[in-house]
């Protein structure tokens, strides 16, 4: 087994999603995050950081055996370890080699960090215990999945004078203005530029305005062994919300990615009813049905 080995280049996001999507053939996504995370949590949610601070590998017989991203600005880490190797000695050193990592990346970037998180779905007690252990304790539901099978998809137009779009690095400035006005701010041409051109963008499907501004959008990601989709994120403009048009997209892409990808069933994560009463009814009005919970666990800083 080798030490853990930092982000090198994009041959190692393409390792750990081959990887990724040979362990949920294997175990399904109660334990494992879904291939198109990876590359979602490096490069845009961990945009602040370069891949070397944040992404790690540990190897066996050439093979991979565990991989990590650390997001110190949510203060969680992501650890996702093959399926025979989970709860092994392996797993323990990977876990305090992720605490002690994160603690020192926070130091540097001048972060301040109180506790450490990580997410447990509810269903797997083996490894609720396993964190407890680890002096990890259960704090709160953090996200709930959902699935859709593509049985029945509903028939959801675009109100006239809208239209769909396949965003392009052209359209970076467009990009940062739609996710500004979704969610948080942080975005201006050139960050979300690179976020677009980096190696593990897959497609972003847009929702383009009559007067040409951007009024949703969606990332979606492929995983080609399990033949599924993810979305994430799913987003709407704030002065284009309660139009029905991330029901229109969402609907336009899973009719689409089925054709093109021959997926078979699709997921979109959402926070809690209680912390975010729009998504759960917006997701299940288009039959995404809740699997389960992934919940908080967290590890006090002293």
């Amino acid at each position: 087994m080798t030490q853990a080995q930092a982000y090198r280049s994009s041959a190692d996001l393409f390792r750990a999603q081959a990887a990724l999507m040979r362990w949920v053939s294997e175990r399904g996504l109660g334990y494992y995050i879904h291939k198109g995370d990876i590359g979602h949590r490096l490069f845009n949610g961990g945009y602040k950081f370069d891949p070397v601070e944040v992404f790690f590998s540990w190897l066996r017989g050439g093979e991979l055996a565990a991989f990590a991203i650390l997001c110190p600005n949510w203060q969680i880490y992501d650890l996702q370890v093959a399926p025979d190797l989970l709860y092994s000695d392996l797993h323990s050193q990977a876990i305090r080699f992720c605490e002690r990592e994160i603690l020192q990346l926070a130091q540097r970037h001048k972060l301040s960090l109180k506790k450490l998180l990580l997410e447990v779905g509810e269903t797997d007690r083996a490894y609720a215990d396993f964190v407890v252990q680890h002096g990890y304790q259960y704090s709160k539901p953090c996200v709930s999945v959902t699935r859709h099978d593509l049985a029945e998809l509903p028939d959801k137009p675009l109100p006239d004078g809208f239209r769909f779009h396949d965003a392009t690095a052209a359209d970076a400035a467009k990009m940062a203005d739609v996710h500004n006005h979704s969610f948080t701010p942080k975005w201006d041409a050139e960050t979300y530029a690179a976020v677009f051109k980096a190696p593990h963008m897959e497609r972003e499907i847009v929702v383009v305005a009559p007067d040409g501004r951007f009024a949703a959008y969606v990332n979606v990601w492929h995983d080609s062994v399990n033949r599924s989709l993810l979305f994430e994120p799913v987003g709407t403009h704030s002065d284009f919300r309660r139009r029905g048009l991330a029901s229109a997209l969402m609907t336009y892409a899973m009719r689409r990615m089925q054709n093109e990808w021959g997926i078979e069933c699709a997921y979109v994560c959402h926070e809690p009813l209680a912390m975010n009463a729009a998504s759960g009814p917006l997701y299940a009005s288009l039959g995404f049905v809740k699997l389960h919970d992934f919940d908080e666990y967290a590890k006090p800083v002293s």
